[in-house]
Parts: structure tokens; sequence; C-alpha cells
């Protein structure tokens, strides 16, 4: 089939609005299908409006997020349903104020700045693991509860120092969870906006949001006041002018990003280990092989972060579960300027969607994609890997700036559970996904942790 868009890679008005209810389950299912039978790109309709081109094509994927991505911005879904309920800030804008605050918040993680901060780290995960001792003793644990525990208590520890109370991570995240379920309504449904008003239900939503930004606020305020001896991010931010200007940020444009990072941070990390765990439970013949390498990088001394960064098998099997599992599962973007790529017309205003997983699980680019093999992102392996054939915190000039600190995150408990744990699925049974802003379980993750000599 050739590069441009025939009638037979368009799925009608009707045949998009039929799948509605599919695409609110799972998403995936309904663009999988459509990329099995018809090809690595097709044109999709959200809701039976909405225009979208959706693309597995590393090529293709390249050329928006990287070579032209100044004619692509972040879609509606991002412009407009996100900033309600987030605000405006380095996720959701563009142009010049978005390089500004990206400069500013980038110096939040930098090596020398990760180095700085994983003492801290450290003693999070040693807490952590203490929790983590007792739970797996009493029985199965759901694998992506306790990652949502150490991540929440990690990222925390990373933004506001030792100040911010558990309780109050938790409550974020039971926020997070449901203003993202109502999102991928609004986004998937739109004909029944008039109905979440209606309904009261952006309303409910709204004063979820409030409630976070209040308690962040109140950090920041309380943090102006006494500025203590913390290292954190949020330290960094209060006290970093721009280069430009010399100004500092206001406490609403922090509390904005804040929020922004704290919901990123989180569930990536979060989601990125929770698959990590399962398939290495799926494929256990990879444990050994890491606490094998732990072990040669660090013998016993104190992880550090230059130690983390030489497991390379560990990152090895890290890279490949984030290929068969990527945190981020599609991203969005939509044309300012008529386009064209590969003979595909782009009219202005069409949303393109860089569709992720389907371009790691793309047949034309992974031999047997749907195999966990490792071996993929071995530096000996001889096959060359596309740029953007995986990119799991996006690519381009907007690639996620947490990654290295999410990956930091995710070494650190999966070196620690791993040097001291064997683990299995309580029940022998596939996991399936569940793809809302990011693709998660769609169900418990019940293991059995054993701990060896």
């Amino acid at each position: 089939m050739d590069s441009k868009l025939k009638k037979t890679t368009k799925i009608s008005n009707l045949t998009s609005f039929l799948d509605t209810k599919e695409m609110v389950k799972n998403p995936i299912l309904v663009f999988e299908k459509y990329r099995k039978k018809i090809g690595q790109t097709f044109e999709f309709r959200f809701g039976g409006f909405r225009k979208t081109i959706v693309t597995s094509d590393p090529d293709f994927l390249k050329y928006v997020l990287k070579d032209n991505n100044d004619n692509y911005h972040k879609s509606h879904i991002q412009v407009k349903r996100f900033v309600e309920f987030q605000g405006v800030g380095l996720t959701n804008s563009h142009g010049d104020y978005w390089l500004r605050q990206r400069k500013l918040l980038s110096m939040g993680f930098t090596r020398s700045r990760l180095n700085e901060i994983l003492p801290t780290q450290l003693i999070v995960l040693k807490d952590f693991m203490k929790d983590f001792d007792m739970d797996v003793t009493n029985g199965p644990v759901d694998i992506h509860d306790q990652m949502v525990k150490f991540t929440l208590r990690s990222v925390g520890q990373s933004l506001f120092g030792s100040q911010l109370k558990r309780e109050e991570l938790e409550s974020f995240a039971l926020a997070i969870a449901e203003i993202q379920k109502f999102i991928v309504k609004k986004v998937v449904q739109p004909y029944l906006m008039p109905w979440y008003v209606i309904s009261g239900q952006n309303r409910k939503y709204q004063n979820i949001r409030k409630k976070a930004d209040q308690i962040i606020l109140a950090y920041v305020e309380k943090r102006r006041l006494d500025p203590g001896k913390e290292s954190d991010i949020l330290q960094l931010i209060l006290t970093t002018p721009y280069k430009d200007t010399g100004e500092f940020m206001t406490d609403e444009k922090v509390s904005v990003e804040i929020l922004q990072l704290l919901v990123a941070g989180n569930e990536t990390s979060t989601t990125a280990t929770t698959w990590a765990f399962y398939l290495l439970a799926k494929h256990p013949e990879h444990i050994s092989k890491i606490r094998e390498e732990i072990k040669q990088v660090f013998e016993d001394q104190e992880v550090n972060y230059e130690g983390l960064f030489k497991l390379k098998y560990t990152i090895s099997v890290l890279d490949e579960a984030m290929r068969i599992r990527p945190p981020f599962w599609m991203i969005d973007r939509q044309a300012l300027k008529d386009d064209e790529f590969n003979g595909i017309k782009i009219p202005a205003g069409s949303t393109v969607i860089p569709y992720i997983y389907g371009a790691h699980h793309n047949e034309e680019v992974w031999k047997n994609p749907e195999i966990f093999d490792p071996s993929r992102f071995d530096n000996e392996n001889p096959e060359k890997i596309h740029p953007f054939a995986h990119i799991p915190f996006g690519g381009g000039p907007r690639v996620c700036i947490g990654q290295n600190m999410a990956k930091m995150q995710i070494l650190l408990v999966m070196t620690s559970i791993i040097k001291q744990y064997d683990f299995e699925l309580s029940e022998k049974k596939n996991i399936d996904v569940h793809a809302m802003m990011l693709l998660k379980p769609d169900g418990p993750i019940e293991m059995n942790f054993k701990r060896i000599n």
C-alpha cells in the first residue's frame, strides 16, 4: 500500500461513532483493529466527528514530533481539556512561554541535580521497603498499588522535600485518577458536553482540582515565608529567576507547574515499573541475570547514580518493558497550517496522533513484536533501532524533561526488590491494558514475593 491515505484507509463517520463505546473502554483495541487491518496510518473520527490521522509509522512520527514540530502543537485535548483541570503550564503551552518554562524547569532534572537528590531518594526507598517487607509477608500484593506508594513518596520528596504529608499525596493520586477518567470521557464522547454541564459533573471535577490547587498554594506560601534548607524542585523554582527578565514565577504559575510535574512524574514511573515487574514475573529467566548484574556493579557498596546507569542489562529489560507496555501509549498534535507527508495531505486544524503503542508493536519495524526480548536493546545487537520506533517518553523538542528522574526511580526500586526477592504472579493469567492518559493495567496484578538468602 502506498503512503497516501486512500478511501480504504479512512474510517467512516458512522463506523467511528459505532466504535465510541469500545473507545471509552479501551481505545487501543480499536486502534489495533484498524492498524492490523489497514496499515500503520489511517484516518479516524473521534466520537464520529473530529477528523484524526493516527500513525504508527516511525518516519511519520519523526516528521511530526521533530522535523516539522513547529507546525504541530498540542491538540485541543491538551490545550482545552487539560487546561480546564490543570491550568496553563509546561505540558500544555507553546511558543516563547513554553520555552521559558522548559529552560527553567529542566534545571531540576540535570544529572548533577539528580545525583544531589539521590541520598534523599534512598531514604524514601528504605522507608518504602520496610512497609513492603511487612506487606509481602502477609500474602499476595498488588504490585501496581505498591508502586503507587513508592512513586508518590519518591516524586513528592523530589518536588516538596520533607513537607508534603503522605495522606495528602494519596489524596492527590485519587484526584488525578478520577479527573483523568473524566477527561477521557470528554475526549471520546464530545457530543455529551452539554450533559456534563447540566448534570454537574464539570463542577464536581473542578472542585476536586481546586482542592488540590489549594494544598499546593499553601505549601508555596509557607516556603516563601520560611525557605529552610530544602533542595527540592519547589525550592529551585522559587529561587531561580528567568534568565531573560530576572523575574521569578508567580505563586499561581509555581502551583500549576508543580501540580503538572506531580501528575506526570507519579503516573509515568508507577505505570512503567508496574509493567516491568509484571513482565519479569511472566519471564522469570531474566530476574537472576539482573540480580547478578546488581552484584557485579555495586558489590557491597551503597547505590549511586553513576552505578545505576551502568546496569545495562537491567536497563535493556526496562526498555523492552516500556516497548511492550509504553506509559504514554499515544500523544496528540494539531496541524497549524496545511501540510503533507509522503503524499498524505494534512489540512490545517487536523489532529494527528503519534500512536506510540502501535509504533512499539509495528511488525514492519520489530521482529516478533509481541515477544518479550530485552536483547533488542543490547548494545551489541547489530539491528539498528529507528530513533522514533521506541519513544516511551515521547520524542523531539517536547520529550519528557523528567525521563532521567523516572528511570532513576524505577531502577532504584527494581534493584532493591530484585536483590532481595523472587516473585511470581499469584494467578497464571494475562493482565490486559486500560488505556487512559497512560497505559494502566485493567485490574490488580496480584504477586507473591519470597525473600531469598
